[in-house]
């Protein structure tokens, strides 16, 4: 079973390696046209809007039940059909309202999340603009993830781990080829047609396999499952909003321009995307393999088999995510410059994002920790308990974000949601030992002390390697990376680390 899950989690992680890539590519591209512009500033802000409504309706509703409950009758395709395709149908109606609402109310949207755009007038308008473009992304990405989970259920991580690469294609065909006909319009372009072919190559995928919808309301609403799935979906609906009114909260102080500086809400982008990338990459990729055995181990009542996945999943993350860490908050300048800057974005934009980057590394463990511990929740049919926790880690992330940026400007924000969420993570693997019993971390303990101490060694041979080695910014980095990358194998060969041991049985089992 482990080897199945590593396996499934491969997939996913290099499918979201690809993503991640063409990501960097679409962000080197967007800050070389853009910077920390203006026009930057609206699209992230309309950007947002329907990425709330997304996480709610779409991927909230997708990840935290119907993936869970969908799971539970793996060996039973027509009855996965059936309830897909009338989960299909009712998801239609619901995304249809809310897209045109959103559409409707776009200025109250902008008004609430972005409050500072209302004294620059033509970025507020520019923002007002973008959303009612960018709503229609809400409908199409909202079907594909109900489509998604669909495919997640029959264990088929194929095409559900390259779809969000389109998104990544359309922003780097749209801006390197019609920029300059769409100067102000191309980001919002780029999001609609990115939305069609999100949904377009699932599609295909789960018609391949034999789905057939059948549009009927009176179906859908007359299956027991369905019901079932939005009795669990309501306190998830809260879950999704505190989450989002966390980003609410880093936007709407980084919209204060006069308290946190020019281009905050722009730095707090950049930094969040090479967050998003090992966060997606690992935590992102195990928990959603992880969270269909889970919710199968616990459908059978076996307890002693979840306690083992859970714990194995989150060695995982120790593993790939502790040195990463480590290695972002030795060097956060140096990553931030080889990455971001040329074109528009230039010194300014550098020391912001630099610092903002800085302290959001400081919380992505436990970025990552809670993506796992939520799943698990999940997969438990709890979905009460998370949005809980993460009212509460609201609370704290407002506090002390509130207060923190007036004494070290947006990087108080960034502090503030690290801090939250080392408090999230804690609470919640409280309440799940609780809940579930004991969890045998004796071989973890080792695990996790051996990859810290070589974590911290590697960042120092980034650090040392970046300070000394002038052969240009990009050899060095490459050079740098490269060098803690052997330093880490041979590190935990030495060491003994369990994953570096597993690595050389298949290189030899290979070879």
């Amino acid at each position: 079973m482990l080897r199945k899950v590593v396996r499934n989690t491969y997939i996913l992680s290099l499918g979201t390696l690809s993503s991640r890539i063409l990501g960097f590519i679409r962000d080197v591209l967007i800050a070389n046209f853009f910077g920390t512009s203006a026009i930057l500033e609206a699209f992230l802000v309309a950007f947002r809007l329907p990425n709330i409504f997304r996480s709610l309706f779409a991927e909230g509703f997708s990840d935290s039940v119907a993936t869970p409950v969908l799971s539970e009758y793996h060996k039973n395709k027509e009855k996965i059909f059936n309830i897909g395709s009338h989960l299909v149908s009712l998801s239609a109606i619901v995304l249809l309202a809310v897209t045109s609402l959103g559409i409707i109310f776009a200025k109250q949207f902008v008004i609430l999340i972005a409050p500072g755009f209302i004294a620059e007038s033509a970025k507020f308008n520019l923002a007002v603009s973008f959303s009612r473009i960018t709503f229609i992304y809400l409908f199409l990405i909202g079907l594909s993830s109900i489509i998604t989970s669909i495919l997640y259920s029959l264990k088929k991580f194929l095409i559900p781990a390259i779809t969000p690469v389109f998104l990544n294609i359309s922003f780097i065909v749209g801006i390197l080829l019609f920029s300059r006909f769409f100067k102000n319009y191309i980001l919002t372009i780029c999001v609609v047609a990115a939305g069609i072919l999100q949904l377009i190559f699932p599609f295909i995928a789960l018609k391949k396999q034999g789905f057939a919808c059948r549009f009927s309301l009176s179906e859908a609403l007359a299956d027991r499952q369905i019901w079932r799935m939005l009795k669990l979906f309501i306190p998830r609906i809260w879950s999704s909003l505190v989450y989002h009114l966390s980003i609410y909260v880093d936007t709407i102080f980084s919209s204060l321009a006069f308290i946190v500086g020019q281009g905050a809400l722009a730095a707090v982008y950049y930094a969040n995307r090479l967050i998003q990338f090992p966060f997606a990459l690992i935590a992102l990729s195990i928990s959603r393999v992880a969270i269909v055995d889970l919710s199968s181990y616990h459908n059978q009542g076996n307890m002693e088999e979840f306690k083992k996945l859970f714990v194995f999943s989150f060695q995982n993350i120790i593993f790939f995510i502790i040195p990463i860490s480590l290695i972002f908050t030795f060097i956060p300048r140096d990553i931030i410059e080889v990455v971001f800057v040329r074109g528009e974005f230039g010194a300014h934009s550098l020391d912001m994002t630099s610092l903002v980057f800085f302290f959001y590394s400081l919380g992505l463990f436990f970025f990552c920790g809670i993506k796992l511990l939520v799943n698990s929740f999940y997969s438990l049919k709890d979905t009460k308990l998370p949005a809980k926790t993460a009212t509460l880690a609201l609370l704290v992330n407002i506090v002390l974000s509130a207060t923190l940026m007036f004494f070290v400007g947006i990087s108080g924000v960034a502090l503030g949601s690290s801090l939250a969420a080392m408090f999230n993570f804690f609470l919640l693997y409280h309440f799940l030992k609780k809940r579930i019993g004991y969890i045998d971390w004796q071989d973890t303990r080792k695990e996790f002390l051996k990859v810290f101490i070589l974590g911290v060694v590697v960042a120092f041979v980034c650090r040392f390697i970046l300070d000394t080695v002038l052969i240009g910014r990009y050899l060095t980095m490459l050079a740098a990376l490269a060098c803690a990358l052997l330093t880490f194998v041979l590190g935990g060969y030495l060491l003994k680390i369990k994953h570096i041991q597993h690595f050389k049985k298949w290189v030899l089992r290979k070879s």
